[in-house]
């Protein structure tokens, strides 16, 4: 659901409930364009005000979030003028989507102040703006001058100003008389489209449920509606609209969040919607995962061109390599040319373009036609194809020792660019970057400075239906741990001939057939191949499982293994999926 105003409006209400009279007792700034106030009021409650261009929002949320080691100068600037402060009001501006926070706070001298944090919530355009009770912008999480926009600077010490506000109706302005005049020169459009060009906050998802709410069909044109009923029944709607709080999550078929309302939707009648306690809770529920993986992305994007820049590189470099042993017929040919020529060197013409003598080296000694160059004497032709056979033999055998090394290198990258998908914290990036290091790919610190040592990323934890243990890693390092330092007698387990997680069941008794067939889930889930309809899982006790010296980072070899083939239904991800996230 777009955080639109209509949405906005259930939102402002519950955080009105919840967080009003509330101090605030701690702030942090987990990512660039996010921060998160703790506030304790009734309870104590974690207020998530995000200006992310494609997931911007206000929310109380339970997620928890990584804080970077140096907090970022807004968020110090935000400590300084909102570290215990209370929060006295918050509105919505016009039922659009801007939500204000007003803060009693004391200014350095102790006397008493009023500062208005503005969360703007305007897609690519969206930010969060700190000002004090003159209006004078004190800090932006994003700063917008006048080259950026002709329309509106966002600076420090400049004043705060609204951004300009369309000319349609708000809240408190949807009367019966003030809807049928605004509709009615919109006759040629279909109601949604009306609602949502002149009332404000309306997205387009919930124009069409305003309409099927007041019984109107949302498909036909304006001009078929009768108006003068109309208008009274969409006025009464708004007007309810408050009391209809009764927040929901839509799911799929699998069991995947697909969207939330701030009430059940007729628009997606017969689809699961579960009822939630909160809206807050709604996008929770909504947004698990998703936020984590889109600032994952964003953090890893530049790691993620080098690897597949790499990737190309080397795919270019083994088709070369297997070019060159293709033509591994021709090295043969050269040689075999060579010595017809030299046997029946006297019998040569000089100057000849070419000759032809029987093949002594295939049954019956059939003719062969020899290229030759007229320039040279048949012994020199004769040179020249041993020279090309030796060249030839020389380039096969370096392709076929490059060959080993490019599959190895293969093998790490797609494994790098597998792992990458699975990063939840900074120091599962960064075990990532340590090993493309470690492996050549990446350069290691120019400066000369002895890098810090990164902190470990932790492994997923899983437990079974019968309460054992499953742990897997996310990147090569964290599966080099994982299983070295596991007991003899534990299963590991890894998906066959494939880039992918190393899974460790916990305990050294024999598992069920429950803990085994979900360890075969995650390994297969947690590898590259996790798409396929079938997919081979070889498991084994973990002291057959070996690591060769020198070898890259999770690169094993095992014995004494079996194989479970696994099968992932549409089911079976979205519940890993929400089990990897919680």
């Amino acid at each position: 659901m777009p955080m639109d105003g209509f949405t906005l409006s259930f939102l402002e209400r519950e955080l009105r409930r919840q967080l009003v009279g509330g101090r605030v007792d701690r702030l942090a700034q987990p990512e660039r364009d996010a921060v998160v106030l703790t506030v304790r009021a009734t309870a104590t409650h974690r207020l998530l005000l995000s200006a992310n261009p494609s997931q911007a929002r206000a929310q109380l949320t339970r997620q928890t979030y990584e804080n970077p080691a140096e907090p970022p100068m807004f968020c110090m600037l935000m400590r300084k003028h909102l570290g215990g402060a209370r929060i006295s009001d918050i509105r919505q501006i016009a039922g659009d989507r801007i939500l204000t926070l007003v803060f009693d706070c004391l200014d350095e001298m102790g006397d008493p102040v009023q500062k208005t944090l503005t969360l703007e919530l305007m897609g690519r355009h969206s930010n969060l703006i700190l000002t004090d009770e003159r209006g004078t912008i004190l800090d932006a999480i994003r700063h917008v001058n006048a080259e950026m926009s002709r329309v509106r600077t966002v600076l420090p010490g400049g004043v705060y100003r609204l951004p300009p506000q369309p000319d349609k109706l708000a809240p408190d302005e949807l009367t019966a008389s003030a809807i049928e005049q605004r509709l009615a020169p919109l006759s040629s459009l279909t109601l949604p489209k009306a609602l949502a060009t002149c009332v404000s906050g309306m997205a387009a998802v919930c124009a069409r449920e305003v309409c099927l709410q007041v019984g109107a069909d949302p498909d036909v044109p304006l001009s078929a509606l009768a108006l003068d009923a109309l208008a009274p029944r969409l006025a009464g709607f708004f007007a309810q609209a408050p009391s209809m709080a009764a927040p929901v999550v839509l799911y799929d078929d699998a069991g995947q969040a697909l969207d939330f309302f701030a009430f059940p939707y007729a628009s997606y009648q017969g689809a699961p919607q579960k009822p939630m306690p909160s809206l807050s809770e709604a996008m929770d529920a909504f947004y698990l995962g998703r936020d984590l993986r889109l600032r994952m992305q964003q953090r890893g994007a530049g790691l993620q061109k080098h690897i597949k820049s790499a990737l190309e590189r080397t795919e270019k470099k083994k088709a070369i390599m297997l070019d060159t042993l293709r033509q591994s017929d021709r090295t043969v040919q050269n040689r075999v040319f060579g010595d017809l020529l030299t046997a029946h060197l006297y019998e040569l013409p000089k100057g000849a373009a070419s000759v032809t003598l029987p093949n002594d080296y295939e049954p019956g000694s059939p003719e062969v036609v020899i290229p030759l160059s007229p320039m040279l004497t048949p012994s020199q032709n004769a040179q020249s194809y041993y020279k090309k056979y030796r060249k030839s033999r020389l380039a096969e055998q370096y392709a076929r020792q490059q060959l080993t090394g490019i599959e190895r290198d293969l093998t790490i990258l797609e494994s790098a660019l597998d792992d990458l998908e699975k990063c939840q914290t900074n120091a599962d990036l960064s075990e990532i970057r340590q090993a493309l290091t470690e492996s050549g790919f990446l350069r290691p610190d120019a400066s000369g400075r002895k890098a810090k040592k990164p902190a470990q990323g932790k492994p997923y934890r899983f437990v079974s239906e019968t309460g054992v243990m499953i742990e897997v890693g996310k990147n090569s390092l964290q599966n080099d741990r994982l299983t070295l330092h596991a007991r003899g007698n534990e299963t590991w387990l890894h998906a066959q001939n494939l880039p992918g997680s190393h899974v460790i069941i916990r305990t050294e008794e024999e598992p069920d057939d429950a803990t085994l067939l979900l360890a075969g889930k995650l390994a297969a889930y947690f590898s590259k191949g996790r798409q396929h309809p079938q997919l081979a899982v070889d498991y084994t006790r973990r002291k057959y499982v070996k690591k060769a010296p020198n070898a890259p980072a999770g690169f094993v070899t095992y014995t004494h293994f079996k194989t479970l083939i696994i099968g992932l239904s549409p089911q079976d991800m979205a519940a890993l999926q929400r089990l990897s996230q919680s």
